[in-house]
């Protein structure tokens, strides 16, 4: 007999429902070098502007281990995917998505002097939320140590009238996940911003 079949998959469906892709809410915390270039129209707009996020994966590294001469695979250490997590970004008519994202690298390393400023300036954190049909905080993740690797050309033309967008790629230590409503992150935007706690509706 099988362990389960159709019926038992709809009944599941239905009592949970699937996660959907456009579910999601992403939240860019501003890192210390970055403070004073905060607004409040600034602060929601860079959040809002997401178009295309990622969750991040998470990978083991093995090294064979030789016993009786049969080659086993033995974990050895844990990866975090941290040299690469991408966002896309819409673009509005200020560019301020893009005017960010390139000032918070110009801060990191001075494009004249070429001086970098120590790391606990310029990294930041990524709250990524997955949210159900009602708007509800189910499941969040904490991207740690974030500071953005590169900022993607935008390219324009004459033969269409779409919207322009950014695409960033992100580099960061690792992730930690945080589950359930009560355990989501409640967060402190910058001076005189006006946005709702990230979990509270």
């Amino acid at each position: 007999m099988p362990l389960h079949n159709i019926n038992d998959f709809i009944s599941k469906v239905r009592e949970k429902d699937l996660a959907r892709s456009n579910r999601f809410e992403a939240t860019f915390l501003y890192p210390p070098v970055m403070e004073g270039h905060s607004t409040t129209s600034e602060y929601k707009t860079i959040s809002m502007m997401v178009e295309d996020g990622m969750y991040p994966g998470i990978l083991l590294g093995t090294r064979p281990f030789r016993i009786n001469n049969l080659n086993e695979q033995r974990a050895n250490v844990i990866d975090f995917g941290g040299d690469s997590v991408t966002f896309t970004f819409l673009i509005d008519r200020d560019f301020t998505s893009k005017d960010f994202f390139v000032d918070w690298a110009r801060s990191i390393v001075d494009p004249i002097t070429r001086k970098v400023r120590y790391p606990n300036e310029y990294y930041s954190e990524i709250i990524l939320s997955a949210l159900d049909n009602n708007d509800e905080v189910v499941c969040q993740w904490l991207i740690k140590d974030v500071f953005p690797r590169s900022v993607a050309p935008v390219t324009v033309s004459t033969t269409n009238s779409q919207v322009l967008r950014l695409p960033v790629t992100f580099a960061y230590k690792k992730w930690i996940v945080v589950q359930g409503r009560e355990e989501s992150i409640n967060i402190d935007p910058p001076s005189g911003a006006e946005t709702s706690a990230i979990g509270n509706t």
